[in-house]
């Protein structure tokens, strides 16, 4: 503890002792940027993961798994075409933007690059790809599929100018009131009863609300580009496309199998597990989100000291939270099913425990094939992602007819390993990165010691009631984290400084 925290701890409360959310924001402002951003990105992602997850829990109950499977469809179709409406175009100019060299001229010759293919993919999917689209047709959300690719591009060109500037926490903002706004209309659309369009409706004022925000503090002028604009851009677009289409496929391509050789409540009850299960991600989720523009920078400026280090430490912060969510969660999966979504989703518990192991893998991955990108090594991540996509669609085919959604998940966690696998190679050969293997070993060790704490404390009270469950998940979640401060005091420092530097209270106990 500094000097100052005592001051600064006064100042930040009232006569009453209440913390003065003006003076945390003050606060806020003054740590260090990449930390300030990451935080930022933090706070949002929660934001947006509680949003999503209390969301699909009322309309798992109120409309089923029907419902939800037939929107995660249009959220497949949807990636689909809109990596295909961006090109990679998107990410190249943040990179230059982000390089603060003719800023404007790289924003407008994506912009238009970006607008002739949004006109093309819609067209080529209201005309040419709806006749396979059984299943969305029959729905009428092709409609919606096609206001969502337009609406879509808008937005993600104006992001692209925000992220390339580094306003991290303008667009994650923006991505948090999105996501607000997109569940409130979702949820009042099916209470009102319009089911799937009430969600697809939802989906497209979420990208609007997102779209209007950042155009709000977008400070990138366009400018007049020429050809040699474009011709710069292409050679990180094209690898940006390749390796997202991999990557999107690789995300989706269990949803269109499973929804292929099953049907949609398959999907609802699969998709349902796999958006729980990637509650461990959200860390990795936020610090990739803010550390590649950062990345970039440092890249181009030639500091790989600085790149291991951060890359280092943010496998840490991201495995800090994954290690014991994982833990946990195969601990008490049938009952967090059971009181989350409904019996009906019960079914779904073996797939879920593969799933949730999977997810590891996902952190590593998302961190890696990150920073991959943003040290000019798309390539890698192409390669990578489209092995693991030929891998992804053969398991999928040869075991979701045999063991349907079990079998989808078994391909997703196989995948996941050697993807993780791959890209840690990938990393370490191109920037020399390592992983603090002590800090994560005394993660690992107490999560494992988390679990066996949780399994006990269930076979003592069974959690009969949300209530108990809830009960039993913070008494987990508190001899968790009392234990790892306690192996690891490097984490305990750094944790324990950004919240008092925050003006928040840290609990003596820690």
């Amino acid at each position: 503890m500094t000097s100052w925290t005592p001051v600064i701890s006064f100042l930040q409360c009232n006569r009453s002792g209440v913390v003065d959310p003006r003076a945390i924001v003050h606060r806020l402002l003054g740590i260090e940027a990449v930390r300030r951003q990451a935080l930022l990105s933090f706070l949002a992602n929660a934001g947006i993961t509680a949003v999503g997850y209390l969301s699909t829990v009322y309309i798992a109950h109120a409309a089923g798994a029907g419902v939800l499977g037939a929107y995660f469809l249009f959220l497949a179709y949807y990636s689909i075409g809109a990596l295909v409406s961006d090109g990679g175009f998107g990410g190249a100019a943040v990179r230059k933007i982000s390089r603060g060299r003719e800023e404007g001229a790289f924003f407008t010759a994506q912009a238009v690059v970006r607008a002739v293919l949004t006109v093309l993919c819609v067209a080529g999917t209201v005309v040419l790809a709806a006749p396979y689209m059984h299943d969305i047709r029959t729905t009428g959300l092709l409609p919606w599929l096609a206001a969502a690719l337009a609406v879509g591009s808008a937005s993600g060109i104006i992001s692209s100018g925000v992220y390339g500037q580094g306003r991290v926490g303008i667009l994650q903002a923006g991505e948090c009131i999105a996501a607000v706004v997109r569940v409130t209309v979702q949820v009042l659309s099916v209470a009102a009863g319009l089911a799937v369009a009430g969600m697809a409706g939802g989906f497209v004022a979420g990208v609007l609300a997102a779209a209007a925000i950042n155009a709000r503090f977008l400070r990138i002028r366009p400018a007049a580009f020429g050809l040699r604009h474009v011709r710069a851009l292409l050679p990180d677009a094209a690898w940006n496309f390749f390796s997202s289409l991999a990557a999107v496929l690789a995300l989706y391509a269990d949803t269109v199998i499973v929804g292929y050789f099953l049907d949609p409540t398959a999907v609802g009850y699969y998709r349902t597990q796999l958006q729980l299960a990637t509650l461990s991600l959200f860390v990795a989720t936020s610090l990739s989100v803010s550390l590649f523009p950062r990345v970039s920078s440092w890249h181009g400026q030639g500091e790989t000291a600085a790149i291991r280090h951060a890359l280092a430490r943010a496998l840490s912060y991201s495995l800090l939270l994954a290690v014991p969510v994982v833990t946990g969660g195969l601990v008490l999966r049938e009952r967090l099913l059971y009181f989350l979504y409904g019996s009906p989703f019960v079914v779904a518990t073996q797939a879920f425990a593969l799933l949730l192991l999977a997810q590891i893998g996902a952190v590593i991955f998302v961190l890696d094939s990150m920073a991959l990108s943003a040290v000019g090594k798309p390539r890698a991540v192409f390669v990578i992602n489209a092995l693991s996509c030929a891998a992804l669609v053969v398991l999928e085919v040869a075991l979701v007819p045999a063991r349907g959604i079990t079998g989808a998940a078994a391909a997703v966690l196989a995948v996941s390993i050697a993807r993780a696998a791959g890209s840690r190679m990938a990393l370490f050969r191109y920037t020399g990165t390592r992983a603090e293997t002590g800090t994560i070993g005394r993660i690992a060790a107490a999560s494992l010691l988390m679990g066996v704490f949780v399994y006990v404390l269930r076979q003592l009270v069974f959690p009969s009631s949300v209530v108990v469950l809830a009960g039993i998940v913070i008494a987990g979640a508190l001899f968790y984290f009392v234990l790892l401060f306690r192996l690891e005091r490097d984490l305990r420092r750094e944790v324990s400084e950004l919240v008092e530097h925050l003006g928040l209270p840290w609990p003596s106990f820690l």
